[in-house]
């Protein structure tokens, strides 16, 4: 079996500014709330927005203090047969992707992981879409031509 690979660490930093918009989007929320309280005088737009600033808050904490836990026990494995994704550890997850299904596998950067460096590697079957959050360029180039190679020879040995 191929050995499993952890995210670079700048992938945290994505995980960050990611948790920064979900609180600052919550908050925005928070403040329609008042503005509508403001001007329509409905006491309840009030207690709303005071929801969405707690959600906020919580949320902000929740994410970033999760962030280590997130990258420690986030790996990644390609093999001859499969595409291999784990992630918790008290909610563990195991995801096997047979390379005899993938369709494609996808390269992209959003602004967020541009400015870090990365890419994120989207693998495609049938039916569902798998992602590998952040990996750099080079190894995302070739995580895309391992897997298609294999998904080639199968789809070859298949016929």
């Amino acid at each position: 079996m191929n050995e499993s690979n952890h995210l670079p660490a700048q992938i945290k930093t994505v995980w960050r500014i990611s948790a920064l918009f979900n609180t600052l989007l919550a908050a925005a929320v928070g403040v329609a709330g008042l503005v509508i309280y403001h001007f329509w005088d409905y006491q309840w737009w009030v207690y709303a927005a005071s929801f969405f600033f707690v959600i906020a808050i919580i949320d902000f904490i929740v994410e970033t203090s999760l962030v280590p836990y997130r990258y420690s026990f986030w790996l990644y494995t390609v093999t001859d047969d499969a595409v291999e994704l784990r992630s918790g550890f008290i909610f563990r997850k195991l995801v096997s992707i047979p390379i005899a299904r993938v369709q494609d596998v996808t390269l992209s950067a959003g602004p967020i992981l541009q400015s870090q460096k990365l890419q994120e590697v989207r693998i495609t079957t049938a039916s569902t879409s798998h992602r590998i959050d952040g990996v750099e360029p080079s190894v995302g180039e070739q995580l895309r031509k391992q897997i298609m190679k294999l998904a080639v020879e199968v789809g070859n040995h298949d016929v």
